[in-house]
């Protein structure tokens, strides 16, 4: 009876409206008609709003929708923002706007907005690479829109699903949702969604080799840009044509849609990735007609565009997303200039080394040196600021590190601290993560508007100038892998200057190998082959399952295959044959190694490059010194007090949680090297103190603790049972020029693949530090049954102390430590002294000093 009555309400409310409009019209003519029709418009919203409330209550909601209406208008204004963001390439602020939508309450009784908001969701996740989250945010479009008579919104919420599960690779899928667009959409489709979905399909033709309906729909999506002047579109279609015509071995159809594309490509409304896209295709076609030249030149574009696309979207935006889309791009770039440089071209060996850097750019250096200082309350209007600092709030809270600094004043944690709770006090993992958005953002907004600046992608590192400036070989590494292929590709720069790239492909076997030392092969459960130097022995870290892995089965294997293996696999052989000839004893070269993510974790130090004997190692032949990015040079001065200002001959330690017998080692040698003027914090807040911007700067830091492998601003050291310091509170202090923290992990870096290399090392390197000497795996710490040697890693330290004492530069100081304490304890395998690395902005020239003088 309820839904009679409702109905006829209707009517009765429509043949009133039609009544009253017809009897205007013919009583008062032509305004009468105007009359009508605005009578009859309200009267049908009126009929709509009616039939939705059945009584006085009803009427009360009809006001409260009213009232709720003046609040949906700065959301969708909002929502707008987010768009313009995101377009922009700003994924930071877009995910940011989003998120206050959707907490705002008016969104969720509002379904149209939460649909668009879902959208919004939608596009930023399958930007991110987050496929799974997009199909979600996907089908909650497509669930909504299936209500509604909106035919055009539903084929749009629909092509974007399609889009969403072709990138899953759920091609059957995809394919019956596309075309249930079309057939939704119908007349009313929107002309960019019809323009899509023909594409898509065309792709999905084109992944099973059905040339004929992938060329059919492909006509059909440039037949329909070109009339709507959907010009990235037109461009994709003209590309998409054109390879197809290269696989059908008609070059010049080829060459006549690549020009038709070009004549398109160029408008201002060509976003950067339908370019990258775009030079990708011509890079092929050139290559498959065997102009190598154009083709480089085009891949030296796209790499280009990529790395504005990385700088410009931060860090957890890009994920691995990226580098897995255009891996098998990249890999051809390599092959391409590697080829060039083998004929003698001339610019192949710059190309390739342009490359190396494009892959591997960072705008780490720039961002966190930017600094979080707040001088003024008024400075929190800043919602990044407040964002970060309520963030930073809350993770001093939790891991126990809450003392105040100038950095960040004591009234402006109080204040972020009820923002922090505000925000639901996110977990540890999501707070670190939100916090490197944040701290992204704001380096964009401080950089004038994006990737353009000074630190964008035109503004190349250069391993030249480093490399004659200080005396010393540079080489740098990239692992190359697009799934079915993989090749490590390299440049050594010499002292002179000059350049040698190589590109070694990796088999199955060395992949597996290289797997193995770098520890992304799974532990092992098979405890009874453990060598018999593999007795029990403690380790600076929490790593129960370290022993079971096969990296910890090579490093104890002074004579494991992985060292030279490696060797042939990681450096060029002219390198090789430098190296091998160089007399441990004498003068050897400083060799900056700067390694991509995946080949981090290499412990360098025990690569062999003399076949026999115990002093073959690359540590015996070399200076060695790491670096995750040569960005990291260029640009200002850290922060570091210059050399005179009274730091020298400073030093503070925290030496806590480990072996007490090796921190009693540490703490005679410290002594022994700085006398009075060594400073031992014997708690968290003394090291916070000695750490804090305002206090006088110390030379030399030292921390021997407990380290984690966590990546990000959530790498840490475990300072006491209650209290951690991370990556993220490290953004608020200063470090001296050399800081020496030997715990396990302490080296290591955000290993993601398409990230920045963020962790300790790089943090301590923007806020003040020259040099970090750190872990890069688990470290040996307390007694050793039998007659090896006890206390490995705290005795090598004791050495170094020394020696830096003295002022010897770090990487130098760390080899003579790592060599004396060797030969001392009868050369022990890799796992006893290859752990320690130097992180350094200055290498020093040559070491012209006996390792036994030391």
């Amino acid at each position: 009876m309820a839904r009679r009555r409702q109905v006829s309400w209707k009517t009765i409310l429509a043949v009133m409206a039609v009544s009253y409009a017809v009897s205007s019209a013919l009583r008062t003519g032509r305004w009468g008609w105007v009359a009508a029709v605005l009578l009859l418009t309200l009267l049908v919203v009126g009929t709509r709003v009616v039939a939705g409330h059945r009584s006085i209550r009803g009427i009360a909601g009809m006001s409260q929708a009213l009232r709720e209406s003046r609040a949906v208008q700065p959301l969708t204004d909002a929502l707008a923002r987010a768009y313009d963001l995101a377009t922009s390439g700003d994924l930071s602020g877009a995910m940011r706007i989003a998120d206050e939508i959707g907490a705002h309450p008016v969104t969720a009784r509002v379904p149209l907005l939460a649909a668009s908001l879902a959208m919004l969701r939608c596009d930023l996740a399958q930007t991110q690479g987050d496929f799974e989250t997009a199909e979600r945010e996907a089908l909650a479009c497509v669930r909504f829109h299936r209500q509604g008579t909106n035919r055009s919104a539903l084929s749009e919420s629909l092509e974007k699903l399609g889009k969403v599960q072709l990138l899953l690779g759920r091609n059957e899928d995809a394919e019956r949702t596309l075309v249930e667009s079309l057939e939704a959409g119908g007349s009313q489709m929107y002309p960019i969604s019809r323009v899509r979905t023909e594409l898509y399909l065309a792709n999905i033709a084109h992944d099973r080799s059905d040339l004929e309906r992938a060329r059919a729909h492909a006509l059909a999506a440039r037949k329909s840009a070109a009339k709507r002047r959907c010009h990235p579109q037109h461009v994709a279609a003209c590309d998409l044509l054109a390879l197809m015509a290269i696989e059908d071995e008609r070059p010049d159809e080829a060459l006549r849609w690549m020009r038709e594309s070009e004549g398109v490509v160029h408008h201002k409304v060509h976003a950067l990735p339908h370019r990258v896209r775009h030079l990708i295709a011509t890079a092929l076609v050139a290559r498959s007609q065997g102009r190598d030249r154009e083709a480089l030149a085009a891949y030296l574009e796209m790499m280009r565009g990529v790395a504005t696309l990385r700088t410009g979207w931060g860090w957890r935006d890009a994920q691995s997303y990226y580098v897995d889309l255009y891996s098998e791009s990249e890999l051809s770039a390599f092959t391409t200039a590697h080829a060039l440089y083998l004929k003698g071209e001339d610019g192949a060996v710059d190309a390739f080394g342009r490359l190396l850097d494009l892959g591997n750019r960072t705008a780490l250096r720039r961002m966190l040196r930017g600094g979080l200082a707040v001088e003024a309350p008024a400075e929190l209007d800043d919602p990044d600021m407040a964002g970060i600092l309520g963030l930073l709030s809350a993770i001093a809270e939790r891991e126990g590190t809450q003392t105040a600094n100038p950095a960040v004043p004591g009234w402006l944690l109080a204040e972020s601290a009820q923002d922090a709770a505000d925000a639901g006090r996110p977990e540890a993992a999501q707070a670190y993560e939100r916090l490197e958005t944040l701290v992204s953002a704001r380096f964009r907004q401080a950089m004038g508007g994006g990737p353009d600046g000074p630190d964008g992608p035109d503004d190349a590192a250069d391993a030249r100038e480093y490399a004659v400036a200080r005396g010393v070989h540079v080489l740098q590494t990239r692992l190359l892998d697009d799934g079915e292929q993989a090749c490590v590709a390299g440049l050594w720069t010499a002292p002179d200057g000059s350049r040698h790239p190589f590109l070694h492909p990796v088999d199955t076997e060395r992949k597996r190998l290289l797997g193995e030392v770098t520890g992304t092969i799974a532990a092992r459960h098979d405890e009874d082959a453990t060598p018999p130097e593999a007795a029990p022995g403690e380790v600076r870290a929490q790593a129960p399952n370290w022993r079971a892995t096969p990296r910890y089965r090579h490093l104890v294997d002074r004579n494991s295959e992985a060292w030279a293996v490696l060797t042939g696999l990681l450096l060029p052989p002219e390198l090789v044959t430098l190296l091998r000839d160089t007399d441990p004893e004498g003068d050897v070269p400083g060799l900056l190694l700067v390694p991509d993510a995946s080949l981090w974790r290499v412990p360098w130090a025990a690569l062999r490059v003399a076949p026999t004997g115990h002093e073959g190692h690359l540590l015996d032949r070399a200076i060695l010194a790491m670096l995750p990015s040569l960005s990291l040079l260029t640009g200002t001065r850290p922060t570091a007090p210059p050399p005179g200002d009274g730091a020298a001959g400073r030093a503070f330690s925290y030496l806590a949680g480990v072996h007490p017998g090796g921190l009693a080692v540490e703490r005679d040698a410290l002594d022994a090297a700085y006398g009075a003027g060594v400073t031992h914090a014997t708690g968290p807040a003394g090291l916070l103190t000695a750490l804090d911007p305002g206090e006088a700067p110390y030379a030399v830091g030292a921390a021997s603790v407990h380290g984690n492998s966590r990546p990000g601003l959530a790498h840490a050291l475990l300072l006491d049972r209650g209290t951690t310091l991370s990556a993220a509170r490290m953004l608020t202090l200063r470090f001296p020029r050399t800081l020496v923290v030997s715990a396990c992990f302490s080296a290591e870096l955000d290993g993601r693949r398409g990230t920045d290399p963020l962790g300790i090392p790089t943090v301590a390197l923007c806020r003040g530090a020259d040099t970090v000497i750190g872990g890069i795996f688990p470290l040996p710490d307390g007694e050793l049954p039998g007659n090896r040697p006890d206390h490995a890693t705290a005795k090598v330290v004791a050495i170094l102390y020394g020696l830096l004492a003295e002022g010897v530069p770090p990487s130098t100081a760390l080899r003579r430590a790592q060599r004396q304490w060797r030969r001392d304890a009868g050369h022990p395998p890799p796992w006893l002294w290859a752990g320690l690395v130097s992180i350094t902005t200055h290498l020093a020239p040559a070491d012209r000093r006996s390792p036994r003088a030391a």
